[in-house]
């Protein structure tokens, strides 16, 4: 349909070239129907083949002609825009006729051709003179048949798209009246259609920015295929179209009015800085650079017309947004019984920002990503706030001082709480994967290596000194093992400062504590420490031939004889280490059968223990059912608060 978009265009600017009002004109838009056998038979349905577009503009002059014969000036040319739309016309129609009368020397001339792209303008330097008033008709007939589907079949929807294409005109009132007849139709008013189609703007609101005041207009369009629009405009005219939800993220996509139909909001700004800095060909307006806005201190910055926009607009848009606000509320609390780190955002504080930061309906993934955006930048407002708040210190009053600094404490204990929450649902998902782990099996109808559960517990072929603290989860063990000294994860013991004496044996994981904080030593306590030595067994693993703890005691005795120093280089005494062994495998069978007798049951009878023979340490046989068990036993009273708990 550009052809019959640039048509209209041409003649709303041969009407505005007369330079005394649009209301005083008019352009009447003809569609012709295809006059086919389906026609022929009576069907009243409009199938169109072309179109004419009358209007009583200035006319086809000879300076508009003149700038026509240039394909890609930048005049202001009646016929064709730019010089380069005309062409469309020949794109999708086989015929193309002008016919103008324009004025030369008080006289009305008639200047009549055909047009096309081997003689574009043959006979157009003709003319004959005439008693008729001034104005134009573009036709187009024979219309191509491949651009026949994208035209509508009735006269209301033709309407309807004309007025989308030049809504920015019809709401600014710079656009002559203009009528639509198409045949076996009555005519149809498309300011009236405008009227009824694009609803009455929410409300005129005028701000100022830098000294200077702006009126913005938001209108609300039932064309459900359009998008939400910010137009600066000047002089009547839009200039520059940007996204408004680049602006304002909370807006949805479409709105839904009480009948459920969808609409988007068309808003536009004026004012008197936007018609003085406007180029001439009305395509750029001059802001404020914000590289160097020491140089155009006489402009405004667009960042800064941007805030006051969203200032301004914001309240207007309290109604269209209260259901969307609401859903999207209802969104993030869903998302966050899962998500619970994310729970100090729901303080009614930062309510309207997540309002204005969160878009609605988006999916987990990018909701998740979204809230930690937030979640960041108010982190890092009560960051500078405590700064603020700690200088206040040496100026205020003490009840001052107080005051603020007991707002500013209940705000960074939520973000505390929130971390908190972050990392007990951690817990609660790492507990969740090991359990599955367990519960699946391969192809083979054999469980997964221990290897996978290893990982989940420490990665492979690491120290502590290779990971963040929360990469590691010893805790499903033993809370105490996450505050060890040195920790390695298959690595050679002699790999190890201190235990270079010993063997190339890999255990699964191996932890050194020391009793006394380094650098630190106090007069009573005695040099010494705790090894502790942890092994994993396959799951469902049935063909033990020796008890499997014997490896763990054999390390154990490796590290007694290869002479232990501490991480700066000082000897331990091997006799004042304690000995912690702990191997989780499934309680099969066979392995009831190696450990019988020379262990005890653990009370729940879901693992054993003994005590080292040499009375410093003792090793314990975990069931993997009884890690899950106890390590969820352990967290429980945190999950419960987070409400992660599952029965």
């Amino acid at each position: 349909m550009m052809p019959l978009y640039e048509a209209i265009s041409n003649a709303i600017d041969a009407i505005e070239e007369h330079q005394d009002g649009f209301i005083n004109h008019s352009i009447r838009i003809r569609m012709v129907a295809s006059n086919d056998l389906v026609h022929q038979g009576g069907d009243g349905t409009l199938v169109v083949d072309g179109f004419d577009v009358i209007d009583d503009g200035v006319g086809f002059n000879d300076k508009n002609l003149a700038s026509f014969k240039e394909a890609h000036t930048l005049s202001k040319v009646k016929l064709g825009g730019r010089g380069v739309g005309r062409f469309t016309f020949l794109k999708v129609f086989s015929s193309v006729r002008i016919r103008s009368v324009f004025k030369r020397e008080g006289k009305a001339l008639l200047r009549e051709f055909d047009f096309s792209i081997e003689d574009e303008l043959k006979g157009a330097d003709v003319t004959s003179e005439v008693t008729e008033k001034c104005g134009t008709q573009t036709s187009l007939r024979g219309m191509n048949e491949k651009f026949r589907a994208g035209w509508p079949t009735q006269p209301e929807t033709i309407a309807e798209r004309v007025i989308a294409h030049f809504l920015i005109r019809f709401a600014a009132r710079s656009c002559p009246p203009m009528t639509l007849e198409s045949p076996g139709h009555a005519p149809i008013d498309l300011h009236a259609l405008f009227q009824s189609t694009v609803l009455t703007h929410i409300e005129e609101q005028f701000f100022d920015v830098s000294g200077h005041t702006f009126a913005l207009q938001a209108y609300r369009h039932r064309d459900g295929r359009s998008r939400h629009e910010l137009n600066l405009c000047a002089n009547g005219r839009e200039v520059t179209t940007t996204k408004l939800r680049d602006l304002l993220p909370e807006l949805p996509e479409k709105f839904l009015d009480d009948e459920q139909s969808p609409y988007t909001l068309i808003i536009l700004v004026t004012g008197e800085y936007l018609d003085d800095h406007a180029n001439q060909e009305r395509t750029r307006i001059a802001f404020q650079s914000d590289d160097e806005p020491e140089l155009e201190q006489t402009l405004v910055s667009r960042r800064t017309l941007n805030q006051g926009i969203t200032g301004a607009l914001r309240p207007l848009l309290s109604g269209d947004l209260k259901s969307t606000n609401e859903e999207k509320r209802a969104q993030i609390e869903k998302f966050i019984e899962h998500a619970p780190e994310y729970r100090a955002l729901t303080h009614p504080r930062y309510r309207e920002l997540l309002e204005q930061r969160i878009q609605p309906g988006l999916s987990a993934e990018k909701l998740d990503e979204e809230m930690l955006h937030v979640k960041r930048t108010v982190e890092d407002e009560v960051r500078k706030e405590a700064k603020h708040v700690a200088a206040l210190f040496e100026t205020e009053t003490f009840e001052q001082y107080q005051e603020k600094f007991k707002e500013i404490a209940e705000k960074a204990n939520e973000i505390g709480k929130a971390q908190l929450a972050a990392y007990i649902a951690h817990r609660r998902t790492i507990l969740d994967l090991v359990n599955n782990s367990l519960k699946k099996k391969r192809t083979d109808d054999k469980y997964p290596l221990e290897r996978v559960l290893h990982k989940m517990i420490f990665p492979m072929g690491m120290t502590s000194k290779d990971i963040f603290f929360e990469q590691q989860n010893l805790w499903v063990i033993d809370e105490r093992l996450c505050y060890h000294t040195l920790l390695t994860s298959d690595k050679k013991l002699k790999s190890v400062a201190g235990l270079d004496d010993t063997s190339g044996r890999e255990p699964d994981i191996f932890a050194f504590f020391y009793d006394t904080p380094i650098g630190v030593a106090e007069p009573d306590n005695l040099p010494g420490g705790g090894v502790v030595i942890i092994e994993f067994k396959r799951p469902g693993r049935d063909n033990y031939d020796k008890d499997p703890a014997d490896q763990i005691i054999q390390r154990f005795r490796e590290i007694a004889e290869g002479g232990v120093a501490d991480v700066d280089g000082r000897q331990i005494n091997p006799a004042n280490l304690r000995y912690t062994g702990y191997l989780i495998a499934d309680l099969t069978p066979s392995l009831h059968r190696q450990v019988f007798g020379r262990y005890h049951r653990t009370a729940d009878n879901e693992g054993y223990f003994s005590p080292l023979a040499t009375g410093n340490g003792y090793i314990e046989i975990l069931s993997y059912d009884k890690l899950i068990k106890d390590a969820n036993r352990r967290n429980r009273i945190l999950f419960d608060k987070l409400g992660l708990h599952k029965n």
